[in-house]
């Protein structure tokens, strides 16, 4: 029984997606067992099944690195999905292009330092680009680097949530199955 999935992402990141002589494409191919057509004038690929197929769920796998590197990830930190127990998380923002655009300003923060440290916080990788934050990584992490974003987005104080990242850590290291069960702490 052949698999099969089409997706599409913008054209600016087909290349990232083909990569160096080919090199990504091939990797992804190679890691899930699958084919990956693309057709580069619109954007769209099409995954399919082949007899190299781990398992039916690569193609859903090989379909997520696809997905992420058309987020704004690149090839290596995309290639963690192939992983069991990794997933892609992608959150759309709205608003006009100025809100979005404030929006994405308060998530990467002065040189970075807000999405950093999400990242370092939650052990996931972030991606802002367009008008979607897509996060990488397992479901507690990406659930504590969401509920980080939705409280930057709803206007929490960087210090509030750098704050919260620390105690959900710390809890964490205590005691893996508690985290995210405490309220996140109020604004000062």
């Amino acid at each position: 029984m052949s698999i099969s999935c089409r997706i599409r992402i913008p054209r600016s990141r087909i290349g990232v997606l083909i990569g160096k002589k080919g090199e990504t494409k091939a990797e992804i191919e190679s890691l899930a067992g699958v084919d990956v057509k693309v057709d580069s004038d619109d954007g769209s690929i099409v995954i399919l099944s082949t007899e190299n197929t781990i398992d039916p769920t690569y193609v859903w796998k090989a379909r997520d690195i696809i997905k992420a590197i058309g987020k704004g990830f690149n090839a290596d930190k995309a290639f963690y999905l192939i992983e069991d127990n990794t997933f892609l998380e992608t959150i759309q923002l709205e608003g006009s292009k100025n809100n979005i655009l404030r929006l994405k300003s308060r998530l990467i923060g002065e040189k970075g330092k807000a999405r950093s440290m999400i990242e370092t916080g939650t052990d996931t990788y972030i991606s802002i680009f367009g008008s979607h934050i897509s996060i990488i990584g397992e479901i507690a992490e990406i659930r504590s680097a969401r509920e980080a974003i939705d409280m930057l987005i709803r206007g929490s104080k960087h210090g509030t949530v750098y704050r919260l990242l620390e105690q959900k850590r710390f809890k964490l290291k205590q005691d893996p199955m508690k985290i995210w069960k405490d309220p996140p702490p109020k604004d000062n």
